[in-house]
């Protein structure tokens, strides 16, 4: 009988190891793996983009290269402009979750919410190279070809194969898109993995979340709304001052140019919004069940917006794409195409610059109420509820969980002692 019990008090310690043993924490070594991978796949973007842009000046610098040539090496070239643009972005969503992997669980829907910025960002540097849509949409030398497809016609042309300068950078420029491809479909599954690892299923919210999030989500959808309309109006109203006014000085023409090109950028940014958008509405109906998938795509949304905000308001994107006018944001353009004396002398320009200067403060305005939509979303669906333990599968690799602690093993060995004890006394 007293070694029957014995042997029941050993089982029971050995339960209680294997207990402690399972419930090891993984998931912050998980996060963190998979956070260093997404900063590598940065620096493998970045150092690709580097070399595209080096490269393809080198190129446009050969001396007598035709101008098909040059003008094919000018695109990509800018097309490169674009990238660094929207790396300042990813960088400093990625340096967030630098930030928050040290305490995942604390910082859950944060992270989801970056993770969902640095998605939309990666995407959206990856299509700048790989669809014709941004060269198309920005009217560079070259346009309905990707620079992708640029690249792979300029290694293959005979008088770029025929300079041995001008070859060397296609085949530099040839590897490093390639490069690119592979950081930027590297990101992508690291980025997904990692919102695996953060994903849990929630636990049951309140009644009335459901409906909070969905008029924030319904908000959401008429801003978008309103920075369609006031971009279109902007996009036409500016072409009328370019090219619908006879003795428009050069001067304001290139002003009014400059601004319209800034409303080209936000055309081609809406067409990404709208798609997360229609997921944050089909979303909405369960909000508990999707509620990771919607702070992804609100933070999807939200660097997008903020980008979509910069292109108008700040004078980086102009300058960095090097349009007619550098160095004043399309904002402070649109005011000095008012207070011009030639522009104020016709009543054409004039009206239309009107328009332009009102839509771009309604483009303001829109946007910093989508942002705090954005955020009372963010809020709302923080608050259905802390996530049960049941975790979606760990990212691979998973790390092996480690042996349990001196405590727990303390507690094992007291255990263990006490039987001895109680089994030589009987």
């Amino acid at each position: 009988m007293n070694t029957k019990r014995m042997v029941g008090i050993v089982a029971v310690a050995i339960a209680m190891l294997l207990a402690i043993t399972s419930a090891s924490p993984v998931m912050a070594q998980d996060v963190s793996a998979v956070v260093e991978k997404i900063d590598k796949d940065m620096a493998g973007l970045i150092e690709a983009t580097e070399i595209i842009h080096k490269e393809t000046d080198a190129i446009i610098g050969v001396e007598g290269m035709p101008d098909e040539v040059a003008a094919m090496a000018e695109t990509t070239h800018l097309s490169t402009h674009s990238l660094e643009f929207i790396g300042v972005y990813m960088e400093s969503s990625i340096e967030k979750l630098d930030t928050y992997k040290a305490e995942p669980e604390e910082n859950r829907e944060k992270m989801l919410f970056t993770v969902g910025k640095i998605e939309a960002l990666r995407k959206l540097y990856q299509d700048t190279i790989d669809s014709s849509d941004f060269v198309t949409t920005m009217g560079l030398p070259v346009t309905g070809k990707s620079p992708y497809d640029l690249i792979h016609a300029l290694i293959e042309n005979q008088e770029v194969q025929a300079s041995p300068e001008a070859i060397s950078a296609a085949g530099d420029v040839h590897n490093a898109v390639h490069d690119l491809g592979d950081a930027a479909k590297s990101m992508k599954l690291n980025l997904e993995d990692l919102e695996d690892a953060l994903t849990e299923a929630p636990a049951p919210a309140p009644k009335e979340s459901g409906s909070e999030i969905a008029e924030s989500v319904g908000n959401i959808d008429k801003n978008m709304v309103e920075l369609k309309g006031a971009a279109e109006t902007i996009h036409e109203e500016t072409k009328v001052i370019i090219s619908g006014v006879e003795g428009m000085p050069d001067e304001m023409k290139d002003t009014a140019k400059t601004v319209h090109l800034s409303s080209h950028a936000l055309k081609h940014i809406e067409v990404y919004m709208d798609n997360y958008i229609g997921k944050l509405d089909t979303y909405k109906a369960e909000p508990e069940k999707n509620k990771a998938k919607m702070l992804v795509t609100a933070g999807k949304i939200d660097a997008l917006l903020r980008v979509y905000k910069d292109i108008t308001g700040a004078s980086e994107f102009v300058t960095t794409m090097e349009l007619p006018v550098t160095g004043k944001s399309p904002h402070d353009l649109v005011h000095l195409l008012m207070e011009n004396p030639d522009v104020q002398a016709s009543p054409e320009a004039i009206s239309a610059a009107g328009d332009v200067h009102t839509a771009s403060h309604d483009l303001g305005d829109a946007a910093q109420a989508m942002r705090l939509n954005l955020e009372e979303l963010e809020d709302a669906l923080a608050e259905l509820g802390e996530p049960t333990t049941t975790t979606a599968a760990a990212p691979t690799p998973t790390s092996t969980p480690e042996a349990p602690g001196f405590g727990a093993a303390f507690a094992i060995t007291g255990i263990l002692a006490v039987a001895y004890m109680v089994f030589r006394k009987n």
